[in-house]
């Protein structure tokens, strides 16, 4: 089903494969600004479009909150987003929270709002708890979008999807069953609970596995972690209690490192396949040692820059098109006015062929 490389899910064959190579450390937000931007032009005639991200004015402030800030993910995010602010002419501030905590991403948020920022995105950890103070945010005139994670049931105003949950689930579970040869006991380690895109990949998963792969069989349920050291705990004692199981899944990144170290402290790398949504940087140690095949994920620069962008549009005023070129970016950008999804593609899945020519 899959070749080498960067390999899509078959059932989203007909999304545009994201194309655009993210800059090296070495070449920083700039560099990063003109391999995203340099070249690209705006699409004239359409009001949606040949204006898109002028940052009239030159002193919007956008905010953005991730779920935890520090990790290699959040920092691709941050350049991506950095280098939109700089070519677009407005003001960029990404701070999260230092543990996954949703009362203080609540805090930064008000934080925000009191701050006067001019839009806010945030990558909400419990919607339920963000929901009423996007809702009153939105009420008074600031723009609010969700990125990375949603909270469908607020009144924010787009969600800037990094992929389908339905798409990265199944992608994530078709390259596991290839590895183990579509049969044999599985784990899935996951994040908090009740963590609404965690939730719905992982229910994707295992919906996919059901319907598919009908000699595969989860064990042990769905363990629920906070960090790595948590991950790191639970895929041990998944060997531990099935000592036949074939593959583990760590769902966030956080998740990732800590199955991973697990099944090389074990020394059973290749034995026990580990993937999950886990950054290049942060897979690529363990894809080098031979404990990951691959790990599957979407170029979180291209999202962050996508959400700068979307900010814009929000703050000046501007509806979204069902298309809408993006200066920037190498084709067009979906936009499902129903569901407020401005979708930038389809998974993307890395391993030792590719992984290294992305910095985040």
């Amino acid at each position: 089903m899959y070749t080498r490389g960067v390999r899509i899910l078959a059932a989203s064959a007909a999304m545009v494969l994201v194309a655009t190579a993210c800059g090296t450390a070495e070449e920083g937000e700039e560099g990063l600004a003109e391999d995203l931007a340099g070249g690209a032009e705006t699409t004239e005639g359409d009001d949606a479009d040949s204006d898109a991200g002028s940052g009239a004015g030159g002193d919007y402030r956008i905010g953005f909150i991730p779920q935890i800030e520090g990790i290699p993910y959040y920092d691709g995010f941050e350049q991506g987003a950095a280098a939109a602010a700089e070519e677009f002419g407005v003001s960029f501030e990404q701070t999260g929270p230092a543990t996954v905590s949703s009362p203080d991403q609540l805090r930064i948020f008000e934080s925000l709002v009191s701050q006067g920022f001019d839009a806010i995105a945030i990558s909400p950890l419990d919607p339920t708890a963000i929901n009423s103070s996007i809702n009153s945010t939105v009420e008074s005139g600031i723009p609010v979008l969700t990125s990375d994670a949603d909270a469908p049931d607020s009144d924010r105003q787009v969600f800037v999807a990094q992929a389908l949950d339905q798409d990265l689930g199944y992608a994530l579970m078709d390259d596991l069953a290839r590895q183990v040869g579509e049969s044999g006991q599985i784990g899935i380690v996951s994040g908090i609970p009740d963590t609404a895109s965690l939730d719905a990949w992982t229910d994707a998963m295992i919906e996919r596995m059901e319907n598919e792969y009908p000699d595969m069989e989860l064990v042990g349920g769905v363990r629920n972690t906070e960090d790595s050291e948590d991950a790191l705990r639970e895929a041990q004692d998944l060997m531990t209690a099935f000592p036949e199981i074939v593959g583990i899944v760590g769902v966030p990144s956080t998740a990732v490192p800590g199955v991973a170290q697990a099944v090389q402290n074990a020394d059973r790398a290749g034995e026990i396949a580990v993937i999950g949504y886990g950054s290049p940087n942060t897979a690529g140690p363990f894809i080098e040692a031979g404990v990951m095949e691959t790990t599957v994920l979407w170029n979180v620069e291209e999202l962050g820059y996508l959400t700068v962008w979307a900010a814009i549009e929000l703050i000046e005023g501007r509806e979204l098109q069902a298309e809408n070129d993006v200066p920037g970016l190498d084709r067009p950008i979906e936009f499902d006015e129903e569901t407020g999804v401005l979708l930038l593609g389809p998974p993307m899945i890395f391993d030792e062929s590719n992984y290294a020519d992305f910095d985040f």
